[in-house]
């Protein structure tokens, strides 16, 4: 769980990036997280639902 807390921290700036770009679903943040080569906490590839865990814990951590 720490690891992917910190993990999710990192991809802060990504995470930004893309939605900056209009890419706003949980499909589309993993679709293009796994186009970026960008591995998951515990290295496989994101789905839908690793996408939308990611952005709930880096809003939850922005407070």
């Amino acid at each position: 769980m720490a690891k992917a807390n910190e993990q999710a921290g990192d991809l802060g700036p990504i995470l930004a990036e893309l939605r900056g770009a209009g890419i706003e679903t949980s499909g589309g943040i993993a679709l293009a997280l796994n186009e970026r080569g960008i591995p998951t906490a515990r290295g496989g590839e994101w789905s839908p639902m690793q996408g939308s865990r990611v952005v709930s814990k880096l809003e939850a951590q922005a407070g």
